[in-house]
């Protein structure tokens, strides 16, 4: 499972790639990969601040760490 620190790394990789890009079109998208690495590491470190405050599977429906669960009206789309 990725850390915000191994986010932050990668995001921080595409940012010097975008300062060497070949072109406009390939620095906007390393630009867009370094903004998109930033915010997964915003959500990761968000997660892992407030752990304590969000729901986790208990018991023998329990999944496997870092899988999504889904809740509510989502279950309909699921398919048993």
């Amino acid at each position: 499972m990725f850390t915000p620190e191994h986010y932050r790394a990668k995001a921080a990789e595409y940012g010097e790639l975008a300062k060497t890009a070949n072109g406009p079109d390939e620095a906007r998208e390393f630009q867009r990969h370094e903004r998109n690495f930033t915010e997964l590491a915003d959500n990761e470190q968000w997660v892992a601040d407030h752990r304590d405050q969000t729901v986790h599977a208990t018991g023998a429906d329990a999944v496997s760490e870092g899988a999504p669960v889904l809740i509510g009206d989502a279950m309909a789309a699921v398919p048993q």
